[in-house]
């Protein structure tokens, strides 16, 4: 993602969290501070290891709030995405008047921790699957509104996007595939529509794949396929002309007993639907 489609991202995320924030005016801040911007110095410290992502999100909520405090806000970093972080460690220290500190705060600490967060457990599902031949994929279980930049903190931590959404690709799923009488009858159906060799379409058992396989499909998504049926299904397929896709149930514990079979992709909806923010503080010198 170019870094001016992140930024376009990042400020409608940015400037709808700070609407949902603070309205018309911080009424705590108000009754604190006159029109003397005294300047202050706060510091960002990681309270946990982490993979650190969302600083063009933290940076735009301060370059927001500014604009309508009129206030000058300097940031200087210690570290950038995809960066380490280490518990007790500082990541960056703002310059500014108390006041634009004090309303930024929370929701700038937000994206950073969230997005952190997401980092972070992707790291963890490669490191614990431990074999660079497999695709550690995003899905679309995300939170509404906030996908793309939930799929930017996914790369950052070295995994990969699936589909964006429904619109830029095809996947039949067993909901779709549901409303036809059965399985082939759905694949006589949707072979007059559309070449199968350009979808994707999961597959519920082997026999399903059996039947599918003579089509040789652009991916087949094995869901919720037990160890020993991923084995077999894998001889089943055509690997030059078909990607295979597992997904389902798949967690931390068990990620590690994928390694090393033949399949290209493993889609988990634990990197964005179960989110664990990384703990992050925030604190104003006197």
């Amino acid at each position: 993602m170019k870094k001016n489609e992140l930024k376009k991202i990042a400020l409608k995320d940015v400037i709808s969290a700070i609407q949902e924030d603070l309205k018309g005016k911080d009424l705590t801040t108000s009754l604190l501070y006159n029109k003397r911007k005294e300047i202050v110095k706060a510091s960002v410290f990681s309270n946990d290891e982490a993979i650190l992502c969302g600083q063009i999100w933290f940076v735009l909520v301060f370059e927001q709030i500014q604009k309508k405090y009129s206030g000058n806000v300097k940031i200087k970093w210690y570290k950038k995405d995809g960066d380490i972080i280490k518990r007790g460690q500082k990541i960056c220290e703002i310059v500014s008047s108390r006041e634009i500190i004090l309303i930024s705060e929370r929701t700038a600490l937000n994206f950073l921790q969230m997005l952190s967060g997401i980092s972070t457990k992707t790291k963890r599902y490669i490191q614990k699957l431990d074999d660079k031949k497999i695709k550690i994929l995003d899905t679309r279980k995300t939170i509404p509104n906030l996908r793309n930049s939930q799929k930017y903190a996914v790369k950052i931590g070295g995994g990969y996007n699936h589909r964006k959404g429904l619109y830029d690709q095809i996947l039949f799923k067993e909901n779709h595939i549901a409303s036809f009488h059965s399985f082939q009858n759905f694949i006589e159906n949707i072979e007059k529509k559309i070449d199968l060799k350009k979808v994707s379409i999961e597959v519920e058992s082997l026999k399903d794949l059996i039947l599918l396989s003579k089509y040789n499909p652009k991916n087949v998504l094995l869901d919720n396929f037990k160890l020993s049926q991923i084995k077999k299904a894998i001889k089943l397929v055509n690997r030059k002309k078909t990607t295979i896709e597992v997904s389902g149930n798949i967690s931390l514990k068990n990620i590690n007993s994928f390694k090393n079979l033949k399949i290209d992709y493993i889609s988990i909806g634990d990197l964005t639907k179960n989110i664990e923010s990384v703990d992050l503080s925030m604190l104003i010198e006197n």
